[in-house]
């Protein structure tokens, strides 16, 4: 198992980051920019869903919120759609923490997997993400 974790300052308190994360709008703000084909459905609350998908891009994400602590903490899966090898992707966890920091929001992701995504593109694909909600206010 090997765990990745990414952390912005955010220049907006708390609430805001955190609305940030489970506001479609909101996230379609920031999320997948470069993608302006994607869709965001979200139920933030434990045992809801989201799935967040470019159909141009033929990727996606989805899962299920397994802890829901407005505005401090969520907790969900992350499977991941489209590309190579689907049959084989697992399901991995993906907590995020919002900590109030001076005037701003030090959020922080700590991303989980069976496999070893060290290797592979997640830390790239957070800090990518990360760096455009660092932007928000």
């Amino acid at each position: 198992m090997t765990t990745i974790t990414i952390s912005r300052s955010v220049p907006a308190p708390p609430v805001r980051a955190y609305e940030a994360w489970v506001d479609p709008d909101r996230l379609a703000a920031w999320w997948w920019l470069h993608l302006p084909d994607t869709t965001y459905e979200l139920d933030a609350r434990p045992g809801g869903t989201y799935r967040i998908d470019s159909p141009t891009a033929g990727i996606g994400v989805e899962g299920t919120f397994r802890e829901v602590e407005p505005p401090r903490r969520l907790l969900y899966t992350w499977l991941w759609s489209g590309g190579e090898g689907e049959e084989d992707v697992p399901e991995d966890l993906v907590e995020i923490t919002f900590q109030p920091a001076g005037t701003g929001t030090l959020v922080t992701v700590r991303h989980t997997s069976v496999e070893d995504i060290t290797k592979g593109g997640a830390k790239q694909g957070w800090g990518e993400v990360m760096d455009r909600l660092a932007a928000i206010e």
